[in-house]
């Protein structure tokens, strides 16, 4: 029968002399602070089930019980110790973790890491349950999400890069120098190609059985042979450049060393040249000082990465959640629609905010925000007086396949205007253009919104706490806890260690509380 954990603790720093049960039938006890009796708590509150039933009570036990091993983890991970041979030296010389480990064997690295890959597919299950029960100890407030994204080095070698665009390149020279040496139709596309140089291949192949190969200097190798090996030889690097794509799939890059990972320009540069290295865009949202959620990807751009991570927070918090605070790069029409969609108030900084404020801005007369709007008769006013009507509108489907509708106004007026030159800067003296607004109206709309309520005086709270919490998690991570590059390669393990930090961070959090005797939800005002 497979035990739980389902009753109510309250948790509390209520012990502060442990006792560790040694090998040699003595007993040492050591001062404690709370937190190794505070990760115990934590790790009882949560409903295990799952993680409990990946370990078959037939057979063979574990060396050390599931639930132990995760507390030893999350403990280890907090104390900055992540590597699977460090733990390991933990298990067996840190008088902490040995009294976790309650008089069981010290486990060695190997079963370290067949733990953390048995914790891959449960691990998001297992953090939400820590959310669970700081949500029942009323430490967070989940009505407000700050999410905010940095992106992390991954295990891999910073040289063995592949670019989409070199490798399609690539492929269209091969294309055409084998359309010319075969005499094929110049408008056949590459997978036709393929087909035609695989039948020669395979009737030139029936050919040389007959034929002996030569190799070696001073050795003349027959024509047949050179174009066998010739043939070959494309037909090898084809397929290379079909893996490589079909690797890369909607990026633009991938390492050799870790196939998940993209390469993407880091802020942590220690050449100073703004070189790309395989990274992965990591995403934490945070409230009240904790981490509440955590996702990682392989996009480079966070504007791509907010509707897939709230897809995975929205279904198990949509009861509280309310507003999304993000920063200018979440800014795009998806995000507005899928926020509007699910009933969530937007506080997206727009990506013009600070650049508006500026006098230029205010005076520049090309600008549609500077212009006079006719709602009834739907047409702009320049600043000549001249009439902007609205054409045709124009259909765009985007590369994450979004389709929009941009509107389009025009004014044919602008060949005599004075200050034709301040508003199309870029026509030609000598060949007026007519003066052209293209945009999306939703996107405006939503724009709008966003801004009274970035402005607004709970807005400006919220951006704070934002700046504060999302910005501070990052510090904690990669100052506090030196965690700038990962361990593991591959998405999966990536996602469960990042997951595993988050543990860690969140039991210091609550660790630095309960020593405070702070029981508040921790949020920030602007000062008056």
């Amino acid at each position: 029968m497979i035990s739980t954990y389902n009753y109510q603790k309250k948790l509390t720093l209520n012990r502060s002399v442990l006792q560790v049960k040694m090998d040699f039938n003595t007993d040492l006890c050591f001062v404690d602070d709370g937190k190794v009796g505070l990760v115990q708590d934590l790790v009882e509150r949560m409903d295990l089930d799952k993680l409990v039933r990946m370990y078959s009570k037939y057979g063979r036990k574990p060396v050390v019980n599931p639930l132990t091993m995760l507390q030893i983890l999350i403990f280890c991970y907090s104390e900055k110790i992540t590597s699977s041979r460090d733990i390991e030296k933990s298990c067996r010389y840190d008088v902490r973790v040995k009294y976790l480990l309650d008089g069981q064997i010290a486990p060695d690295h190997a079963t370290i890491n067949r733990y953390r890959q048995k914790l891959e597919p449960l691990i998001k299950d297992v953090f939400e349950q820590n959310v669970n029960v700081l949500l029942e100890e009323g430490h967070i407030d989940l009505s407000s999400l700050y999410v905010d994204g940095t992106k992390i080095e991954a295990y891999a070698n910073k040289y063995t890069f592949v670019w989409k665009k070199a490798v399609l390149k690539n492929q269209e020279k091969l294309r055409v120098k084998i359309i010319k040496e075969l005499g094929l139709l110049e408008s056949l596309d590459i997978k036709s190609v393929k087909q035609c140089l695989s039948y020669v291949f395979n009737e030139l192949g029936k050919k040389v059985e007959k034929i002996e190969f030569v190799y070696g200097k001073g050795k003349r190798k027959t024509q047949i042979q050179r174009d066998y090996e010739l043939y070959e030889s494309w037909i090898k690097r084809m397929e290379a450049y079909e893996t490589h794509l079909q690797i890369m799939g909607e990026r633009n890059s991938y390492s050799k060393t870790d196939h998940d990972a993209t390469f993407m320009r880091m802020k942590e540069d220690h050449m100073l040249n703004g070189q790309l290295k395989p990274a992965y865009n990591i995403q934490f949202a945070s409230s009240g000082q904790f981490i509440v959620g955590a996702y990682g990807s392989h996009h480079p751009s966070d504007m791509h990465t907010l509707p897939l991570f709230l897809d995975e927070l929205y279904p198990r918090y949509d009861k509280y959640l309310k507003r999304i605070v993000c920063d200018s790069g979440y800014e795009s029409i998806e995000n507005y629609t899928y926020l509007d969609e699910r009933d969530l108030e937007s506080y997206i900084k727009p990506s013009n905010y600070e650049v508006s404020k500026k006098r230029n801005y205010k005076k520049d007369i090309s600008k549609r925000e500077n212009m006079i709007y006719d709602e009834n008769g739907d047409f702009y006013i320049c600043a000549n007086g001249k009439k902007l009507t609205r054409q045709k509108d124009s259909h765009r489907t985007r590369s994450s396949g979004f389709k929009e509708i941009l509107r389009t106004y025009k004014c044919f007026e602008c060949e005599s205007c004075p200050y034709q030159k301040l508003c199309n800067k870029y026509s030609k003296s000598d060949n007026p253009q007519t003066k052209s607004l293209s945009f999306n109206a939703e996107f405006i709309k939503y724009r709008e919104i966003s801004y009274e309520n970035i402005t607004s005086c709970e807005g400006i709270d919220e951006r704070l706490n934002r700046s504060i919490q999302s910005e501070g998690m990052f510090s904690k991570l990669k100052e506090g806890l030196s965690y700038n590059r990962f361990r593991h390669r591959g998405l999966d393990a990536v996602i469960c260690d990042i997951h595993l930090i988050a543990l860690g961070m969140n039991l210091n959090q609550l660790h630095r509380k309960l020593l405070k005797n702070q029981t508040e939800i921790i949020k920030y005002r602007k000062a008056a």
